[in-house]
C-alpha cells in the first residue's frame, strides 16, 4: 500500500441523538433501526465517495480531489443523502406497529455532515487500512462544534473554508462560525440548515416533461454511477468536451452561489448565443431547463437519471421544441435537426466514453 500523501475531500455523516437513543431504548430494536438508517446513508455516499469505515453512529468517507471536477457535486451528495435518510426514517416509523421506546423515538434521530479538504495518507498495517494525517484529525474534531448552541440546528452541513475554496463555490445564507480546535488552531466554517433545505427540496413543485409531450427522446446507458454521470451531463466544461467544439458552454448566473433552480448557462453556436435557465433541479435524479434565444423560449428539456443494477446509469433526455407548428410536423423536424444535423446522439455516446474513461482512471 502506497504511503504517498493524497489530497482530497474528507466527509463524515454523523447520526445525531445516537447516544441518548440507544441509552433510552431497547437494544435489539434500536440497533435494527440504526443499522437500517446507516445502510441508507452508505448506499447514497458510496455512489461517489469511498467509505473508509463506520464509526459507531457515523460514516467516514473520502474522495481524491481529482475525481471531483464540479464543486456542487459534494454538496448535492450530502443533501440527497439527507433526503434519503429523512424519507427512510419516516417510512420505518410508518411501517411499524411496535410501541417500544426505540420505535417511538425514531423521530429523535437526525443527521449532520462535516466536510473538509486536506491531505491524508492511506496507511496499512497487517490487514487494517487507516487514513491518517492532521486533516483527518481535524474533520473528526469538528464534530464537536458550537453550531447547535449558536443556531439551534440539529441537522446541518458544515464545510470548512478550505473545503469551500477548493470546491470553488460560495454559500449564501450560511451561518459562519470560527471554531477553536485544540492543537490545530482556528478554523472558519460555513454551515447550512438541513431542515430548511429538506423543506425546500420536498415542497417545491416538480417540473418534468412527460414522455407523451416530448418531441425527441434520447436514451443512453453510462457505465458510471449517477453522481458521476450527473456531473458529466450538467457541468458546462465537461459538456464542451463531449460536444467536441460544436458549441461552447459557459457558466451563467448562480443566484444562490451554486447550480440549482434559477441558475443559468450560456451556449454559443455559430453567431448565436442561447441561455438555458433551470426550472427544476433534483441532483442525481433529474433536471428541467428552458432555453432562450433573443429572449424567446426555443426549447425545454428534462434529463432524468435512472440507476442501473450494474452500478451504471441510464440517461433519459426528453426535449420539447417551442416552434409555432402542430405536433405532427414539429416532431419530425426536431428529430431531423437534433439527429441528422446536430448528431446529438453521437455527442451523448462521446459523453459515455469520456465519463467511463475518467472514472476508470480515477478508481
Amino acid at each position: 500500500m502506497s504511503t504517498t500523501t493524497q489530497h482530497g475531500y474528507l466527509v463524515i455523516a454523523d447520526i445525531s441523538g445516537y447516544t441518548s437513543f440507544v441509552a433510552g431504548t431497547e437494544l435489539e430494536h434500536s440497533q435494527e433501526i440504526l443499522s437500517d438508517l446507516l445502510e441508507t446513508i452508505c448506499m447514497k455516499i458510496e455512489s461517489l465517495l469511498t467509505i473508509h469505515k463506520l464509526e459507531g453512529d457515523a460514516v467516514f468517507a473520502y474522495i481524491p480531489e481529482t475525481k471531483v471536477a464540479r464543486g456542487d457535486t459534494i454538496l448535492e451528495l450530502m443533501e440527497s443523502t439527507y433526503v434519503a435518510f429523512r424519507d427512510r426514517q419516516v417510512s420505518i416509523k410508518r411501517a411499524t406497529t411496535c410501541t417500544c421506546n426505540a420505535c417511538r423515538n425514531i423521530p429523535t434521530l437526525d443527521l449532520k455532515f462535516v466536510a473538509h479538504h486536506g491531505d491524508y495518507i492511506v496507511q496499512q498495517v497487517r490487514n487494517i487500512r487507516e487514513l491518517v494525517g492532521t486533516d483527518v484529525n481535524l474533520v473528526h474534531r469538528l464534530l464537536k462544534n458550537r453550531v447547535t448552541d449558536a443556531t439551534g440546528w440539529r441537522a446541518y452541513m458544515l464545510l470548512t473554508q478550505k473545503c469551500l475554496d477548493h470546491l470553488a463555490i460560495s454559500l449564501e445564507n450560511a451561518h459562519v462560525e470560527t471554531e477553536e480546535v485544540e492543537h490545530l488552531g482556528r478554523v472558519k466554517t460555513h454551515v447550512l440548515d438541513l431542515h430548511a433545505r429538506y423543506r425546500e427540496i420536498t415542497d417545491e413543485r416538480r417540473i418534468l416533461i412527460d414522455e407523451a409531450d416530448a418531441d425527441v427522446i434520447f436514451r443512453i446507458d453510462f457505465s458510471t454511477p449517477p453522481p458521476v454521470t450527473w456531473e458529466w451531463i450538467q457541468d458546462p466544461l465537461k459538456r464542451n468536451l463531449w460536444m467536441q467544439g460544436h458549441v461552447k458552454w459557459t457558466v451563467g448566473d448562480r443566484p444562490s452561489g451554486r447550480a440549482g433552480k434559477g441558475a443559468s448557462n450560456h451556449c454559443a453556436h455559430g453567431e448565436s448565443i442561447s441561455t438555458e435557465v433551470t426550472l427544476d433541479w433534483r441532483p442525481f435524479e433529474y433536471s428541467t431547463v428552458d432555453s432562450y434565444e433573443k429572449n424567446k423560449r426555443t426549447m425545454s428539456e428534462t434529463i432524468r437519471l435512472e440507476p442501473l443494477s450494474n452500478g451504471g446509469t441510464r440517461v433519459h433526455d426528453l426535449m420539447q421544441l417551442h416552434i409555432p407548428l402542430p405536433r405532427f410536423l414539429r416532431r419530425p423536424i426536431a428529430r431531423f435537426v437534433l439527429m441528422r444535423q446536430m448528431h446529438y446522439d453521437r455527442f451523448l455516446q462521446k459523453a459515455v466514453e469520456l465519463a467511463g474513461e475518467e472514472h476508470a482512471k480515477a478508481s
